[in-house]
């Protein structure tokens, strides 16, 4: 052996034969890290998915909410408009009550003018319109506002009984 053949090292032998098995390592573990990152993606897309729909439940539960205050509100705007209507239709009788009653009052007015004025006979054509007219129910039979005094109906009654 020469001095140059001593001074040289020897050389590991090249593993051409390891390549291959390093290659489908690497490809392993490129697979399994693509397998780890899909199964990660796939989780997220899941718990995503769930906290859409815990979301959709809260404003279908927030939803349902504000139809149940609806749907109160509209019952209670009901019962208000039926009592409404009803004392509407309480005071639309009262104000016809007191249209015939200021129309009799009317009448007794002019029958005591013409009482008054001795017009005997044109106060008798006005009593039997009067009595013709119905509207002789329609007189206050209580006194209006001094109770010494006599009620329209006592006085209507004492001014027919004098002329008939």
């Amino acid at each position: 052996m020469s001095a140059d053949e001593h001074t040289q090292l020897p050389q590991p032998p090249r593993r051409k034969a390891n390549r291959p098995a390093l290659f489908a390592y690497m490809v392993a573990l490129f697979a399994v890290a693509f397998l780890l990152i899909l199964m990660s993606y796939f989780m997220q897309q899941r718990r995503s998915d769930q906290q859409l729909i815990e979301e959709g439940l809260q404003k279908n539960a927030s939803a349902l909410q504000i139809t149940q205050s609806v749907q109160k509100q509209n019952e209670e705007l009901r019962s208000q408009l039926s009592a409404a209507e009803a004392e509407n239709e309480t005071l639309q009788k009262q104000n016809e009550n007191m249209e015939q009653t200021i129309l009799a009052m009317d009448w007794l007015w002019r029958i005591e003018r013409e009482y008054f004025r001795k017009s005997y006979s044109n106060a008798r054509k006005l009593i039997e319109e009067f009595e013709s007219s119905g509207l002789k129910e329609w007189l206050h039979a209580g006194p209006l506002v001094d109770p010494d005094y006599r009620s329209p109906l006592e006085q209507y009654e004492a001014m027919y009984d004098s002329l008939f």
